[in-house]
């Protein structure tokens, strides 16, 4: 097919990489000039830009022939205007300086009819082994979920770092720890998997703890994931 890529960020960059390799025509196209940019016989236009973007810039497209979809996964397919819409979200962490497979991240697709889907599930299949099908409600608590499972454990690594880096102790020691946490979840449910001072409520470590930690913000996190963690296995 023949695709324009509406900007050039992490996710258009990968993706731009993997419909490239699956033998795609790619143009990747930005600035204001960018509606000259697609040529008329374009099949699919890609919006990957920043949420609140998506929906001005797509009103640029609204008389193009070419099916508009935009990847993002908390934006409503609604937000694009055009008759031949849909969502092509790619769930993962992208960052420019990491090489992905990208025959293993999942795309969630919407679209606005079955001659529409039909195009997203042949573009899918042929940069993904998997995908499936969300509507925008869906696809809105998939994307919470993902910054929860992503963004947040991410940020408590990034905490990790910089606890370890005082102490001069490398980092790479919490590995094996951080392989085993996730591919315990593999196999059984992430509250089973559970463990620490937090689920049999050991007051003791936890308030030690909390005391060395020196800022205010990092203590309130501790303490509130603590107690998230300790009424889940109550709950149990």
């Amino acid at each position: 097919m023949k695709i324009a890529i509406i900007g050039k960020g992490r996710v258009a960059t990968h993706m731009s990489r993997a419909l490239q390799k699956a033998q795609h025509e790619v143009i990747m196209c930005g600035g204001k000039k960018r509606t000259q940019q697609v040529p008329e016989d374009t099949d699919v236009v890609i919006i990957s830009i920043k949420d609140d973007a998506i929906s001005s810039v797509s009103q640029e497209f609204a008389y193009s022939n070419a099916l508009i979809v935009h990847t993002s996964g908390s934006v409503a397919m609604d937000a694009i205007p055009s008759k031949r819409r849909g969502v092509f979200y790619p769930m993962q962490t992208f960052s420019l300086e990491r090489d992905i497979n990208f025959r293993e991240v999942p795309m969630f697709l919407e679209a606005s009819s079955d001659e529409a889907m039909d195009t997203l599930k042949a573009l899918a299949e042929s940069i993904s082994d998997k995908h499936y099908l969300l509507n925008s409600e869906q696809r809105k608590y998939l994307h919470l979920a993902a910054v929860l499972s992503c963004n947040f454990v991410n940020h408590l690594m990034a905490l990790s770092y910089d606890v370890l880096k005082e102490q001069d102790i490398p980092f790479e020691t919490l590995f094996p720890l951080i392989d085993e946490t996730i591919s315990k979840i593999r196999s059984m449910a992430p509250a089973d998997a559970q463990t620490g001072p937090a689920i049999r409520w050991d007051e003791k470590v936890m308030d030690k703890h909390v005391d060395m930690l020196t800022n205010p913000m990092h203590k309130e996190i501790y303490q509130l994931l603590s107690q998230s963690i300790h009424e889940k296995a109550l709950s149990k």
